[in-house]
C-alpha cells in the first residue's frame, strides 16, 4: 500500500503541463537555475526534475551535486518527508466512496477496458481508490521499465548525507484541491484512456529530459491532448505565482536547493521569469 501511496505522489505532478508560446524565447538548454541578487548573500538553486523515470536513466549530473553542497535546505512541492503531508496523500489516495458508485457505467467501462488492457489490473481492484490514483497507477505503467525511480528521492538521500532540512511549497491539501479542479472525474476519464498517447509522450520528453532541453520538455508536454486552459490555471499558473512569493524569504534565511517540476521553470508564467521580474539574477548553470 505504501507503494501506491508513493506512486500517487509523484506520477500526479507528472501530469502538470506548462504553455509555452511564441513570444517566449526558449531557455537555455539546463534543468538547474542559479539564483542571486537583490540581497540575497548566498544563492539559490532551481532543479526542474521529472518526477518518475527509468532506473537507467536518473542521471544527477557533477553541476548539481556541487551546487546541492552549497545549499542548506532542500525545498519540494511537497515536503514528502514530513509524516504528516504523506498522512494526507493516503487520504486524498483513499476518499472513502467506491469507484463503482461515483463513474457512471460508460465511464467505468472505459477506465477498466484500459487498465486490463493496458496495466493488466481490473479497476474493481482499485474500487476504493480515488480516480486521480487510478490515473497515477496507470501512468506508472506507461514507462518501459520495470523499475523507476525519482529525483525527488535521490536528493532525500542527499539531505540526509548533508544533514539538511526539507521543506515544501506547499501542502498535499492545496495540491490535491488544485488536481481536483483541473481534473473532474470526466476529464481524468479521457486522460486514462489517452494511455498510448502517455506512452509516446513520455518517452520524447525523456529524451528532451536527459538532454537538458527544458523548453522542449515543456512542449511537448502542453501537446492539445494533455493540455487546456484550465488545467494550465490549476496545476500550473497559480501555483507558480504562489512559490514564487514564497521563495524570497526561503532564500533570504538560508541558501536553497529547489526541486520541482521541469514544467513549472519556462515560460512568461513559469518559476523562473517570475523570478526575474522581482529583481533576482536567474541564469543557467551549464557546468
Amino acid at each position: 500500500m505504501k507503494t501506491i501511496f508513493t506512486i500517487t505522489a509523484l506520477a500526479l505532478s507528472s501530469i502538470f503541463t506548462t504553455k509555452v508560446t511564441a513570444q517566449n524565447k526558449p531557455l537555455e538548454n539546463s534543468l538547474l537555475w542559479e539564483v542571486s541578487g537583490k540581497g540575497l548573500t548566498k544563492p539559490s538553486y532551481i532543479y526542474g526534475t521529472i518526477h518518475m523515470i527509468c532506473e537507467n536513466d536518473l542521471i544527477i549530473p557533477e553541476k548539481v551535486t556541487k551546487a546541492f553542497d552549497k545549499t542548506e535546505k532542500l525545498i519540494f512541492e511537497i515536503d514528502y518527508n514530513d509524516p504528516n503531508e504523506m498522512a494526507d496523500m493516503q487520504k486524498a489516495a483513499v476518499p472513502g466512496t467506491l469507484l463503482s458508485q461515483t463513474l457512471n457505467a460508460s465511464q467505468y467501462f472505459l477506465v477498466d477496458s484500459v487498465l486490463k488492457l493496458k496495466a493488466k489490473i481490473p479497476l474493481k481492484a482499485l474500487d476504493q481508490y480515488g480516480l486521480l490514483t487510478v490515473y497515477s497507477i496507470a501512468i506508472s505503467k506507461t514507462l518501459p521499465c520495470p523499475t523507476t525511480k525519482s529525483y525527488e528521492a535521490e536528493f532525500t538521500k542527499l539531505a540526509k548525507q548533508k544533514k539538511i532540512a526539507t521543506g515544501g511549497l506547499e501542502t498535499t491539501k492545496s495540491q490535491m484541491g488544485n488536481l481536483h479542479k483541473a481534473y473532474p472525474d470526466s476529464v481524468m476519464v479521457k486522460h486514462i484512456v489517452l494511455f498510448d498517447d502517455y506512452k509516446a509522450m513520455f518517452t520524447a520528453v525523456v529524451k528532451a529530459y536527459k538532454e537538458e532541453k527544458i523548453t522542449e520538455v515543456a512542449e511537448r508536454m502542453n501537446d492539445k491532448k494533455f493540455s487546456s486552459k484550465e488545467i494550465n490555471r490549476w496545476v500550473l499558473e497559480g501555483r507558480n505565482t504562489n512559490w514564487a512569493k514564497q521563495m524570497p524569504e526561503m532564500m533570504k534565511k538560508q541558501a536553497s536547493f529547489f526541486a520541482v517540476g521541469a514544467a513549472h521553470l519556462p515560460g512568461k508564467k513559469g518559476v523562473l521569469e517570475l523570478l526575474k521580474a522581482q529583481g533576482y539574477t536567474v541564469k543557467p548553470v551549464m557546468n
